[in-house]
């Protein structure tokens, strides 16, 4: 039986793509199937939790409420830190209900779990100090996008390279990813049919996809040393992320 890998509201499941492409059973929480904050009615997940079977947890939800580079005067809706907390805390929830059940030796629960966020935004208020700090050219993606982890897991190998040297034309100098992401353009592959189904724009979805190179990290300091994988699962697997393509996490 694989191991079980949550992603919460996992957008295009790029955060989770090297557990599935490694045989692990990724479930990709995310709308419209999924709506995380109602995870107690759906009695897979339940089910999944009470049984111990949750390897890791992934959570990314949307940065909309805590980002700094928000404009309250023109964004279509004010910020609203309690709304914005009505996500994490419902990722946390779960987190919490996997760590709550007895582990046994021939199930060892939950073994990682983390919450993805920018570094700048308003997060760090609720959920004090992260764990990890990094930039996506640390683990080989050459650009910068600070971004933070908050939970429990265990210590990633860096791959460093020099972000890419780009000024924009017209943005006052702006190198960022940020504000240059179609610039970048080159280091996302947007999935198949994802644009379509969620009528978002080529930056915005660039914008919340996670970069692979710290992917591929977080998954080499974190998986088993075992992980059988059958036909069916793997067929299973790839169902399941065609049914939950369209994503939450859409504002980062």
């Amino acid at each position: 039986m694989n191991k079980i890998i949550l992603d919460l509201c996992g957008g295009t499941g790029c955060w989770s793509n090297p557990w599935k492409a490694a045989g692990y059973k990724v479930i990709v929480m995310t709308y419209p199937k999924y709506d995380v904050s109602k995870w107690r009615d759906y009695p897979e997940i339940v089910e999944l939790i009470k049984s111990n079977r949750i390897f890791g947890i992934l959570a990314a939800p949307p940065c909309t409420m805590f980002s700094i580079a928000r404009n309250d005067k023109t964004a279509m809706l004010p910020r609203n830190l309690r709304e914005g907390m009505r996500l994490v805390n419902s990722c946390l929830e779960i987190v919490h209900e996997c760590l709550y059940v007895e582990h046994k030796i021939s199930s060892p629960g939950l073994q990682f779990w983390a919450i993805e966020n920018p570094y700048g935004g308003y997060l760090k208020r609720f959920l004090g100090k992260p764990s990890l700090v990094f930039n996506p050219f640390e683990f080989g993606d050459p650009y910068t996008k600070k971004t933070a982890l908050w939970g429990e897991f265990k210590e990633l190998k860096k791959n460093p390279v020099e972000p890419r040297v780009f000024e924009h034309p017209t943005t006052k100098g702006a190198r960022d990813f940020v504000s240059c992401v179609e610039h970048y353009a080159d280091l996302k592959s947007i999935p198949e049919g994802y644009k379509e189904m969620t009528n978002y724009s080529n930056r915005k979805i660039m914008r919340s996809m996670t970069p692979q190179g710290f992917a591929k990290a977080f998954f080499e300091a974190n998986k088993s040393k075992n992980v059988p994988c059958t036909n069916e699962d793997t067929e299973n697997d790839r169902v399941q992320f065609v049914n939950v393509l369209v994503g939450e996490n859409n504002d980062k």
